[in-house]
C-alpha cells in the first residue's frame, strides 16, 4: 500500500524545513518507500530555487490553498505532517475545523525560548509529536506531565533532513587568506548581536570573515566600518552553491544569539559533513551537535570566541583533527537514508490508528489574535496575559514594561509581537504591543503611530494612554536637547 503523505509547511523557501522536507521526498523515493507526497504551503509567496527543487523531486505543491482545496488534501492524505514552529499561519491551520486526520506535529525548534515554545495544546492536538533534537524532550517534561494520559502523542525523533548530496565528492580549494564562514539567516533573531565587533578583535592579520545569507547585512557592512575593518568581512548575501564557500573555509564561526530556536541546523550539518570545524555558543540545540574539544570548540563568552579562533589559526593539526572528527559525527548520527527510514516507521505505526477529529483546546471562535498570540507563548506569555486582562491598571502598566523590553526574537523574529502584528493589523493589542516595542528603541514616531491604531481598533485608551504621555514627553526633552 503506497502511504499518502500531506505536508503542511508555512512557506516554501531556501530555508532549513523546506530542505528537509525535499531531502526526506528525494531519500525516500531513493530507497524505494511507498510512499507519495504533496505540499500545502500557507503562504502565496515561494522562493524560486524551492519550486524549482520540489520539481525536481517530483512532489506536487499548493501554494495559499483554498479552503476546499485543503480539505480535499485531507481527506486524500493518510498522514497529515506540520511542520511546527510558531507562525500564525501554521497556528491558524492547527486551529482549522478539519476533516478526521492523523496528525504529525515535526517540530522544527528546540521550544526553550518565546516565542518559539511546543506548548501542552500542541501536544496535546497531535497524534506523534517528532522532535530534531533530543533537548526538546528534556525542556517539555513539565508540559507533558499537565497533559491527561489519553491525550498525550506518541514522541519520536528524526533530525532535520540535509541533502548531502549537493557536497558528494566534496574537496577544499587552495586560498590565500584564513577564512572564518557564517551561513545562515542574517539577522540578531538567529546570530550573536556582537558578531562584527567580537570578530573583527581576533588577532590575526590575514583573516576574513565570509558571511552568507540574507537579512541586516547593510547594518553588518556599517558596523565593520565604524571599526574600520571593512576589508575583513564579505558579505555575499544569499548563495545557493553552498560547496563553493565551504571549499575555501577553515573554521566554521556559527555564534548563534542566546535565544536561539536552533535545533539541527542544517548549515552546520552541512559545514561538518564537510570537515571544517566549527566554533559555537551552548545556546540552543547546537550544545548538543558539538562536542567540545572533540567535533569543535564551544564557547561562553566573546572573549572565548575570539581565542577559540586564534588557537585554531596557530594550531593547524588540531584543526585538522576537530574537522575529521565532525565529518565522521555527522555521516554517523545524521545520514539522511537513515532518518528517512525512521520517518517511515513513525508513518507505519500511525497507521495503526484511525483517522479522528483534533479539536483545538479550549478554543473560542471568537477569539482575537492577540489572544491566539498569548496562547502560543504558553507560560512564557504571563506578561501579555496581564496586558490582555489585568486585574489592575498597575499591574497592566507592569506587563506593558516588561512587554517592552522583549527580547529581539519575541520582538521582531519569527513568531513574535510584529510578525503577528502584520499579519493581523487591525487587533488593537498588537498594534499596541508593536508600539511598545518601537518606544523602547527610541523609535517614538513608529511608536506613536501604533499607539493611534490601537485606540482605533479598540485596545483599552487608559493603559493606551499612559504611554503615549510619556512618548510625547521624550519626544519634547529630545527636541529641547
Amino acid at each position: 500500500m503506497t502511504l499518502h503523505i500531506l505536508h503542511i509547511i508555512n512557506r516554501l523557501s531556501g530555508d532549513g524545513p523546506t530542505r528537509s522536507l525535499l531531502a526526506m521526498v528525494k531519500y525516500s523515493k531513493c530507497l524505494g518507500l511507498a510512499q507519495e507526497h504533496r505540499i500545502l504551503a500557507l503562504q502565496e509567496a515561494a522562493s524560486p530555487l524551492a519550486r524549482l527543487l520540489a520539481k525536481q523531486v517530483g512532489i506536487t505543491f499548493l501554494l495559499n490553498p483554498s479552503m476546499e482545496q485543503v480539505q480535499a488534501e485531507l481527506s486524500w492524505a493518510d498522514i497529515v505532517q506540520v511542520y511546527f514552529w510558531n507562525c500564525p499561519e501554521i497556528y491558524e491551520f492547527l486551529r482549522g475545523d478539519w476533516p478526521p486526520i492523523r496528525l504529525l506535529i515535526w517540530s522544527q525548534i528546540l521550544g526553550a525560548q518565546a516565542p518559539q515554545i511546543i506548548t501542552q495544546d500542541i501536544i496535546a492536538v497531535s497524534d506523534f509529536l517528532v522532535a530534531t533534537n533530543s533537548l526538546t524532550f528534556d525542556l517539555m517534561v513539565f508540559e507533558f506531565d499537565q497533559i491527561k494520559l489519553q491525550s498525550r502523542p506518541k514522541i519520536g525523533l528524526v533530525p532535520g533532513v540535509a541533502d548531502f548530496d549537493r557536497l558528494s565528492n566534496f574537496q577544499t580549494q587552495l586560498h590565500s587568506t584564513f577564512n572564518v564562514g557564517y551561513i545562515g539567516t542574517v539577522n540578531f533573531a538567529k546570530m550573536h548581536p556582537d558578531y562584527v565587533s567580537m570578530s573583527a578583535a581576533i588577532q590575526i592579520s590575514d583573516i576574513r570573515f565570509i558571511v552568507c545569507g540574507g537579512g541586516i547585512e547593510a547594518e553588518l557592512k556599517q558596523q565593520a566600518a565604524t571599526l574600520g575593518v571593512t576589508e575583513k568581512f564579505n558579505f555575499r548575501g544569499y548563495v545557493e552553491n553552498i560547496r563553493s564557500i565551504l571549499s575555501i573555509l577553515d573554521v566554521f564561526g556559527y555564534p548563534l544569539c542566546p535565544e536561539t530556536y536552533a535545533t539541527s541546523e542544517i548549515s552546520l550539518q552541512e559545514a561538518m559533513y564537510a570537515g571544517i570545524p566549527p566554533v559555537v555558543f551552548p545556546y540552543g540545540g547546537v550544545k548538543s551537535l558539538v562536542q567540545h574539544q572533540e567535533t569543535g570548540l564551544v564557547v561562553e563568552n566573546e572573549r572565548e570566541y575570539q581565542q577559540a579562533i586564534e588557537y585554531l589559526y596557530y594550531n593547524p593539526q588540531e584543526r585538522l583533527k576537530l574537522g575529521y572528527n565532525a565529518q565522521q559525527y555527522i555521516r554517523q548520527h545524521f545520514d539522511g537514508e537513515n532518518s528517512t527510514r525512521k520517518m517511515h516507521q513513525i508513518y507505519e505505526q500511525m497507521m495503526r490508528s484511525p483517522k479522528r477529529l483534533h479539536p483545538w483546546p479550549d478554543h473560542l471562535p471568537s477569539e482575537t489574535s492577540a489572544e491566539g498570540f498569548v496562547k502560543s507563548l504558553g507560560n512564557a506569555g504571563s506578561q501579555f496575559a496581564s496586558s490582555l486582562q489585568p486585574e489592575s491598571f498597575e499591574e497592566a502598566i507592569q506587563g506593558d514594561q516588561l512587554i517592552a523590553g522583549s527580547s529581539m526574537l519575541l520582538a521582531q523574529g519569527e513568531g513574535g509581537i510584529v510578525h503577528y502584528r502584520n499579519k493581523n493589523p487591525q487587533d488593537g493589542f498588537l498594534r499596541f504591543w508593536t508600539g511598545l516595542v518601537f518606544c523602547h528603541k527610541q523609535q517614538f514616531s513608529k511608536a506613536l503611530t501604533e499607539f493611534e491604531a490601537a485606540i482605533t481598533f479598540g485596545c483599552d485608551y487608559r493603559q493606551v494612554n499612559w504611554f503615549i504621555e510619556k512618548v510625547l514627553h521624550q519626544i519634547d526633552q529630545k527636541g529641547k536637547s
